[in-house]
């Protein structure tokens, strides 16, 4: 009975075991080749590069070149009984250790008595260490050995991220950077692999194990080892993605047009369908991204037919990539992840390249121009009362309203608007903005309407819902938001042309938006006395409503 190898016995089976062996990494093998040739290797070197790209593989290879009697142009034989124990695992003086989990000071202490011992049956002791980044303060054991190391002694150390060694230790080996292997390389190996296991697959499926792989072969291995363990004859592009849990292209394709073109039906579908086939939303939202990024490459290039997505134009494609990406799944918000690509589908804006701007249909529902506020009707006659006769307003003095007495009601805007609207005739379009005072008072007794209109926009409603009106400066408002809370005014601040266009539909003129944090509870107090507020109308004119942070008084 015929059984399929595990990964591992496939791994070491296509695992490079001469220099010669080695794809994707020329300028690395090359150096070491021709240093072991001319007798000058190192006695510690450094592998930097991402996982899979044969580290850990080319520092076995190392390890064999100095230690076999057979070397010829500075490759092993292979076939040596020193090569053969360092193949298998056997070779006492070679050892590999993974600093992930060996990383505290005594594992290095331990290790001391191993380095300064003499080799067992080999000429060099090799130590291969992986995940060298982990080790913090063993260094500090190992530094002075760096420095002075035994002359049978080669260290070969691995890692992913080199920024979090000591340039200490940087200082006293020799570097080596592997890059990701290119997909030509990886399709090829998976190709040869297949032919000796005499199994056939679809060429968009070995296009698609190597592009997940992300550049190392061995992830490339695994992916297909796991697919040659689920049997089948041909290996197909939809078996690959059934076993990853993958979406197919077409489902892809479509959420990804109904982002661009904002159909918010069709994508909540598409996510509904995924979910009923229990797809992975994070490999899916990656794919999506992939997808708008193939189709905006070839929009540029000028193929836009060979995508049914790049026919849509480079800024819709560009508005809704940058949209996408900003989703970090990892941090998905209430809701997850699903309900935060369900928000993408809504949240739209003009696009800025490749289509003319105009209004989404997403945008604030129309409302029906309104004319600037005007004094209520009742107000009149308390003017009229108040005011003494005054035939200047029909000459050509300025429009002025003459002092009034003061009386006890509590309307000392009304008067002077009546006088002031009694004087000139009324203005169509946008004017001016009102006094700052008034226009605050204004703004705060239409709030409610403006919450109303903007809340229709689902996206911002929890944001205007947050916010309170507390200053207005001619055609700037500042909206201020809970200190508690100031995720919710950076989010505003990227939604503030939603925020400006409601408030400017109910206030009649066009405003600017600025948002601020500030304590809610003290902006809601009474307004001040006309003293009072002269004093902090001077004050905003010099500091400009700046945030400043008070110590406390003790």
């Amino acid at each position: 009975m015929s059984s399929t190898p595990s990964h591992q016995a496939l791994y070491r089976r296509w695992r490079s075991q001469r220099f010669a062996e080695v794809v994707g990494q020329d300028a690395v093998v090359t150096t070491l080749r021709n240093a072991i040739r001319a007798g000058r290797s190192a006695h510690a070197y450094l592998f930097v590069g991402p996982r899979g790209t044969g580290k850990t593989s080319l520092a076995r290879i190392v390890a064999k070149a100095v230690n076999c009697p057979n070397v010829a142009d500075g490759e092993p034989c292979d076939a040596c009984p020193s090569c053969d124990a360092i193949r298998e695992g056997r070779a006492l003086d070679v050892a590999e250790l993974d600093a992930a989990s060996n990383n505290r000071v005594d594992d290095i202490r331990e290790l001391l008595p191993r380095i300064y011992t003499a080799p067992a049956d080999l000429p060099t002791k090799v130590f291969i260490v992986d995940e060298v980044q982990r080790i913090t303060q063993g260094w500090d054991v190992l530094l002075k050995t760096l420095e002075e190391p035994p002359p049978h002694v080669l260290f070969i150390f691995c890692t992913t991220d080199s920024s979090q060694i000591r340039p200490a230790v940087i200082s006293r080996v020799q570097r080596f950077d592997f890059r990701p292997l290119p997909l030509p390389l990886i399709e090829g190996k998976l190709r040869r692999i297949l032919e000796a296991d005499g199994r056939v697959a679809e060429p968009a499926a070995v296009a698609l194990v190597a592009r997940l792989a992300g550049g190392g072969m061995r992830d490339a291995e695994s992916i297909l080892d796991q697919l040659l363990s689920g049997g089948g004859d041909d290996l197909t592009a939809d078996a690959v993605r059934d076993l990853l849990g993958l979406a197919d292209e077409e489902t892809v394709r479509g959420y990804g047009r109904a982002l661009v073109v904002g159909d918010p039906a069709g994508g909540i579908a598409v996510l509904d369908a995924l979910e009923d086939r229990g797809r992975d939303l994070r490999s899916f939202a990656d794919q999506v991204v992939e997808a708008l990024r193939a189709a905006l490459h070839l929009a540029l290039a000028g193929h836009p037919a060979a995508d049914p997505l790049a026919i849509l134009g480079v800024g819709p494609l560009a508005v809704a990539a940058r949209r996408l990406a900003a989703i970090d799944p990892a941090r998905p918000g209430p809701g997850g992840l699903r309900l935060a690509l369900e928000l993408a589908l809504f949240d739209l804006l003009p696009a800025t390249s490749g289509a003319a701007a105009g209004p989404t249909p997403f945008a604030l529902p129309a409302t029906p121009a309104q004319p600037p506020p005007t004094v209520p009707v009742v107000a009149a006659p308390v003017a009229a009362e108040s005011a003494p006769p005054a035939p200047a307003a029909t000459s050509g003095a300025p429009t002025r309203p003459p002092a009034t007495r003061r009386s006890p009601a509590p309307a000392p805007a009304t008067a002077p608007a009546a006088a002031s609207t009694a004087a000139e005739p009324a203005t169509v379009g946008p004017a001016p903005g009102p006094a700052t005072d008034d226009a605050l008072a204004e703004l705060r007794r239409r709030w409610p309407e403006i919450v109303t209109l903007i809340s229709r926009h689902p996206p911002t409603k929890p944001l205007i819902e947050a916010c309170r009106p507390i200053a207005v400066d001619g055609a700037v408002v500042t909206l201020g938001f809970p200190e508690s809370q100031l995720f919710l005014r950076d989010v505003a601040d990227r939604r503030r042309g939603t925020l400006e266009d409601g408030v400017g539909r109910v206030l009649g003129r066009p405003v600017s938006v600025r948002c601020v944090a500030t304590n809610l509870e003290l902006e809601a107090v009474a307004a001040p006395d006309p003293e009072s507020a002269a004093v902090l109308r001077a004050a905003r004119d010099v500091w400009g409503d700046e945030l400043v942070e008070i110590p406390e008084v003790r």
